[in-house]
């Protein structure tokens, strides 16, 4: 039934804009600012503003009576309403506007028509029945704000004290000690990696994307399944995502983010709504599954037209999150909620832990440990970079040494410096803990053959240059020919 307010008996002229400051917001067909005039024969409704078509200029007039202004909507400053016109492409559309205040807001709703249709009036009670049996929300016990805090917080930790930088990775190290889902780091009994890696993020736009669509969609999840069953699909979300991440990428890659769990939380939505389809309003099923199919399809080719994006774990993320909200959808009435939620919450948990089962034995394994590779490069680099300039310096003193007169200094370089810097290197390389059975013991082993090459090499170099002995001449250049072909080896050319 279409209401029209008892009102003035004059025109009324009101100032609106069209656009929300800094926000989402805006008109579809005026921009800037403009006038609501209300003509009392009819009545009436004008707006006058300018065109948001492209290249246009001047001002238009757009007007509409009252039997074509339904639903009419006012939050703060912002009013907005359903306009019907059979046979129009303006037919159904959301007209929005705002006024000068949400005082004159308020004032301008009371003069607007009161229809109010079918799904409106269902989709309204919906919403107050959900905040009605979800309870009050205080932003201090909000799940999302916590994840969403905990993230900003992990965030200033690696950027700040860290190093891992703040608009781009200055340093991956942070990452690879700290957290990063790696195959061969994870499956090696770091498994706490899976839930770290959701709250590590490379840079601070990957940040801010993630939360923001964390914080457009959990609060509302968060009311849909409650604290509980929010958290638990979350964590599932989140270790799905990681499991599926190993399995398609093994060890050639370190993720971190949240995607795969905010993933999950669109994917629990559209699960529920799939599961309550039947008790739901048309105005919440149909907007709210295309919004959700939405935010999946566009991430989905976005993920494929960009290097370095984790879209396994963004698939693992969004199935985990689905099956959870499917188990856990329950219809919004308080009995029922009471009645049924503690079992939901039970079978939840029982499939994170099948999944956690499930993950675990069939994840890849790696022949090598990430731990293990760390040490032996953290031994290795400061060896490598003074190795660089003795052999520069041993090549210009080895040119030297033809001329009798630098021989005995060259030989003693031999003795003193390169000789004693590969026996040191040697064995610290030996004194290394490793894993006799995995790759980087054998790569120890490698390297610790060719230390013995080169202490070997340069004794008998020192031999020849003393003695002038062809013997030594040829133990050294079969030396040297030996330490090539280990090194091409190690390398794997």
């Amino acid at each position: 039934m279409s209401e029209v307010p008892a009102g003035s008996a004059s025109v009324l002229s009101f100032p609106v804009r069209y656009e929300q400051f800094a926000g989402r917001l805006s008109n579809a067909e005026l921009k800037g600012r403009g006038t609501l005039t209300i003509h009392p024969e009819g009545p009436s409704y004008e707006f006058t503003g300018a065109p948001r078509r492209l290249f246009a200029s001047g001002t238009i007039t757009l007007t509409f009576n009252a039997a074509e202004i339904a639903n009419v909507v006012v939050q703060d400053d912002c009013v907005q309403f359903l306009t019907r016109r059979a046979g129009s492409v303006r037919d159904g559309q959301l007209f929005v506007f705002f006024a000068d205040s949400p005082l004159f807001a308020r004032d301008i709703a009371r003069l607007l028509p009161t229809t109010l249709d079918d799904d409106f009036v269902a989709t309204a009670q919906f919403h107050d029945r959900l905040v009605a049996v979800a309870g009050p929300q205080p932003p201090a016990r909000s799940v999302t704000n916590w994840i969403i805090g905990l993230n900003v917080a992990v965030f200033l930790v690696m950027a700040g004290v860290l190093g891992a930088g703040f608009v781009e990775v200055a340093d991956i190290m942070p990452y690879v000690r700290y957290g990063a889902n790696n195959g061969a780091a994870t499956t090696d009994g770091e498994w706490w990696r899976l839930i770290t890696a959701m709250f590590l993020h490379y840079g601070v736009i990957h940040l801010a994307m993630n939360l923001w669509a964390l914080f457009s969609a959990g609060h509302l999840l968060e009311r849909l399944l409650g604290r509980a069953g929010f958290a638990l699909t979350y964590l599932g979300a989140g270790l799905a995502g990681g499991f599926l991440s190993i399995a398609w990428h093994g060890d050639k890659t370190w993720s971190a983010g949240a995607s795969g769990a905010v993933f999950g939380v669109y994917g629990a939505i559209l699960g529920y709504m799939l599961r309550e389809k039947h008790r739901l309003p048309a105005g919440i099923f149909g907007p709210m599954v295309k919004s959700m199919l939405g935010f999946v399809a566009y991430n989905v080719l976005y993920g494929f037209a960009r290097s370095g994006i984790d879209n396994s774990a963004h698939a693992g993320g969004l199935l985990g999150g689905f099956a959870l909200g499917w188990i856990l959808a329950l219809p919004v009435d308080a009995e029922i909620r009471r009645r049924d939620t503690p079992r939901r919450l039970q079978l939840a948990a029982l499939a994170v832990a099948a999944l956690c089962i499930v993950g675990v034995a069939a994840t890849p394994r790696f022949d090598y440990r990430i731990a293990e590779e760390l040490a032996l490069d953290d031994l290795n680099r400061p060896f490598i970079e003074r190795e660089a300039k003795l052999l520069s310096d041993d090549e210009a003193a080895f040119a030297s040494a033809r001329q009798n007169h630098a021989r005995e200094e060259y030989i003693a370089t031999l003795e003193n410096k390169l000789i004693p810097f590969y026996r040191d290197w040697s064995a610290k390389l030996t004194a290394l803990p490793l894993a006799p059975d995995k790759r980087t013991a054998k790569q120890r082993h490698a390297l610790v053959e060719i230390c013995r090459l080169r202490v070997a090499a340069f004794k008998h170099l020192a031999t020849a240059l003393r003695t002038n002995d062809p013997k030594a001449v040829e133990r050294y250049r079969a030396d040297t020919a030996q330490i090539a072909a280990a090194i091409r080896n190690l390398s794997g050319r």
